[in-house]
């Protein structure tokens, strides 16, 4: 994508459009986890995956997205850049907070890019789904841009059953819902993230 496409796509964004701000969003997101790659010290490296601050930073820019107003690419950049570093110091802060400490504990933390991608996999209709011919880098991005369009609910009870493998009991409980209205929300979320995967994934890399 050439610097007149972002640009484009920046004006389409600030207007409203989801569809421009998701490409942006995946057309940023190498960079982005380079950065964050770069700042995670190393004793947070086991609790902190940046596909997780990316996945939080994504959810905040599209709620925010339609309040601001960028001059062009660059501005945009900074602006997302932005929200990722405050995700990032967020998730610091709450390590912290929890008065562990972080350069003796071994704790388990599952490959979350590895995780994010095979979300494609949970997919209902896969032969519509073009998500499994990119990359895997391109897929993990499109996944994390869609999953931030989910409502709330739903995001969380697909990242705890099928990220965390967390038992349906306890994502009602979590969540203080039924166990019967966690699986509609596993079911409508799947099925809003198959029809926005099948969009984004068109204006993607294919293997």
């Amino acid at each position: 994508m050439n610097e007149a496409e972002r640009a484009a796509l920046v004006k389409l964004a600030v207007r409203g459009d989801t569809d421009a701000l998701q490409r942006l969003m995946v057309c940023y997101h190498p960079p982005l986890r380079r950065l964050l790659e770069g700042e995670i010290e190393r004793r947070f490296r086991r609790h902190i995956d940046p596909d997780d601050v990316l996945q939080e930073a994504y959810v905040s820019a599209f709620k925010s997205a339609g309040d601001c107003r960028f001059d062009g690419p660059g501005a945009f950049y900074r602006w997302l850049e932005a929200i990722v570093r405050s995700r990032l110091k967020n998730q610091i802060r709450s390590l912290k907070q929890q008065k562990r400490d972080v350069d003796r504990e071994v704790a388990w933390l599952p490959g979350a890019t590895a995780s994010y991608s095979a979300l494609i996999d949970r997919l209902p209709s896969p032969q519509s789904t073009p998500s499994r011919q990119v990359s895997r880098e391109e897929a993990t991005a499109a996944m994390l841009s869609c999953l931030a369009q989910l409502t709330d609910d739903q995001r969380s009870a697909i990242k705890m059953r099928f990220l965390e493998e967390r038992p349906v009991s306890e994502i009602a409980s979590c969540l203080g819902k039924s166990e019967t209205a966690v699986h509609m929300l596993f079911h409508r979320g799947l099925k809003a993230l198959r029809e926005l995967m099948g969009s984004i994934t068109s204006y993607l890399t294919r293997t």
